[in-house]
């Protein structure tokens, strides 16, 4: 009768220590990232935020020089504009009579 008790005592202990185990293994906590992984990826982003800090820069230089230059393509569309001559009236032939 022990033998039978222990044999069941170990099946029970076994049906629930085996499912507890074996759910413990998918929820165990993901192991945490390194140091030397976190500051890889500090220093990719430092590097991404001064390339788009450079690409800032060249755009506003950029826009400042086609700025300047449409100034400049007004005045001399002012100029020509006063320097060209006055359309005359077209003359009328008169008529022999």
């Amino acid at each position: 009768m022990s033998l039978l008790r222990g044999h069941i005592l170990r099946i029970l202990l076994a049906g629930v220590i085996v499912p507890v185990a074996l759910s413990a293994c998918g929820t165990a906590p993901a192991p945490a990232p390194s140091v030397e992984r976190k500051r890889d990826t500090a220093v990719d982003m430092s590097d991404k935020v001064q390339s788009l800090e450079r690409q800032l820069r060249e755009r506003d230089k950029r826009i400042e020089e086609l700025e300047s230059q449409l100034e400049a393509l007004k005045l001399i569309d002012q100029e020509h504009e006063k320097q060209r001559k006055p359309i005359r009236p077209p003359t009328t032939l008169e008529s022999t009579k």
